[in-house]
């Protein structure tokens, strides 16, 4: 799992961030989660406290030598909006894991700007 692209490094009110990430996988086996996790510079509240998690699409082809693209869209109201009302500065980490517990590289973002 590797980073793709990013929308923006800087996140203004009523605005989302996606993320966009290169999925492989030799045996096609990997699960239908990925696993994120949230930490800002200044402000603990705006964490994700436990690792959250993202489905990705059931109809996703599980086929040996898995090439694909996978997006993940955070909204500002409800997963970026700073909860201790300034601006802040997250960087998020990204894994996934395989049908027999392998779990990936974590791949992380440059640090993101939410206002």
């Amino acid at each position: 799992m590797k980073l793709n692209s990013i929308n923006t490094t800087v996140v203004t009110q009523g605005n989302d961030l996606l993320v966009t990430f290169r999925l492989t996988d030799k045996e096609g086996d990997f699960i239908d989660t990925i696993w994120v996790q949230k930490q800002t510079s200044s402000c603990i509240e705006s964490d994700f406290l436990d690792s959250t998690t993202y489905k990705i699409p059931a109809e996703t082809p599980r086929k040996t030598n898995f090439d694909g693209i996978v997006s993940i869209t955070f909204s500002y109201p409800t997963d970026l909006q700073p909860r201790c009302n300034k601006a802040d500065t997250a960087v998020f980490s990204f894994w996934i894991k395989d049908a027999k517990g392998n779990q990936s590289d974590t791949t992380k973002t440059e640090p993101i700007i939410i206002q």
